[in-house]
């Protein structure tokens, strides 16, 4: 039987002893109910932004790609990692242009890939993803790109 999404046991053991010995009834002064409830962790993350683009040739400093919304009620606390497909690289034109990743907090990742480990909480926490790209006037023409993405687990 449900009672309002909790499952409520009942042991009726004692009540069919009765039933089997004649003669014997079976009365108390009290009952219980033991009731559980159960809540699933759930994590998720939100990311503002799908694209973004960089001045290679100028260089960038700590400029923010996107912004990202992590929620995520474990009762061990999560982790967030941030990962480059390219390895930290924007690729095209033939090379590949080296660019380092910042999320929140979290330093520069290495080899394009970093790790944020938070703490117990089921609310809305709030971190920019940033990344610093180097001048380099001498790259050659062309689109340059990587994808870099964002995952949520619990511990």
């Amino acid at each position: 039987m449900r009672v309002q999404g909790l499952r409520v046991q009942t042991v009726a053991l004692a009540l069919t002893a009765g039933l089997l010995i004649p003669g014997v009834a079976l009365t108390a002064d009290r009952g219980t109910i033991q009731l559980r409830g159960t809540v699933p962790a759930t994590c998720s993350i939100s990311v503002s932004a799908s694209s973004a683009t960089v001045d290679i040739a100028r260089g960038q400093s700590l400029g923010t790609v996107a912004s990202v919304e992590e929620r995520c009620n474990a009762a061990g606390g999560y982790v967030v990692s941030v990962s480059s497909q390219n390895g930290g690289q924007l690729v095209g034109g033939g090379a590949g242009v080296p660019y380092s990743l910042f999320y929140g907090e979290a330093g520069a990742g290495q080899g394009g890939r970093l790790t944020a480990e938070r703490g117990t909480s089921g609310d809305v926490r709030r971190s920019t993803l940033a990344v610093t790209v180097p001048a380099n006037p001498q790259a050659q023409a062309g689109e340059y790109e990587d994808t870099v993405t964002i995952s949520i687990a619990a511990k």
